[in-house]
């Protein structure tokens, strides 16, 4: 059984008023009673808030499942990019050993490099172009 609880009095030292309400608390409380909630200004409002919150935590831990599976996926993909890097860094380290890549301003100097190489002119304008070396002091200019 619920009773209704008077506000309690401004506290005052030694202050009589102040010490029965706190013997009327005591007896509700010691006889089984319970204060009702509606008395106490700001509680409905206060327990719809939290009513509010606990819907949109539990909300919030349904979606975490869903952003983990992403994460998964995600996960994934970027192994299978670090594979495919590890790949191609082999066929580079591969293709280095056949040859190398030079770049200077102008055509390549017929004692440069080996056949098979590769020249960049990067000098500008309108010489610029690749050169593959195709024999031993023959540079010739791509496209053939």
């Amino acid at each position: 059984m619920a009773l209704k609880l008077p506000p309690p009095p401004p506290i005052a030292k030694m202050d009589p008023a102040f010490n029965r309400w706190l013997i009327e608390l005591t007896s509700i409380l010691a006889a089984g009673g319970g204060i009702d909630p509606n008395t106490i200004d700001g509680f409905t409002a206060l327990q719809n808030q939290v009513d509010t919150n606990t819907t949109d935590i539990t909300a919030l831990q349904g979606t975490t499942g869903g952003q983990s599976g992403q994460i998964a996926t995600l996960q994934g993909q970027v192994n299978a990019l670090i594979a495919s890097v590890a790949t191609i860094n082999g066929q580079i380290t591969t293709l280095s050993a056949r040859s190398q890549v030079f770049a200077g301003a102008g055509a390549p100097a017929a004692g440069l490099g080996v056949v098979n190489d590769w020249y960049a002119n990067v000098g500008g304008g309108v010489g610029a172009r690749i050169y593959i070396k195709t024999a031993a002091a023959v540079w010739t200019p791509f496209p053939f």
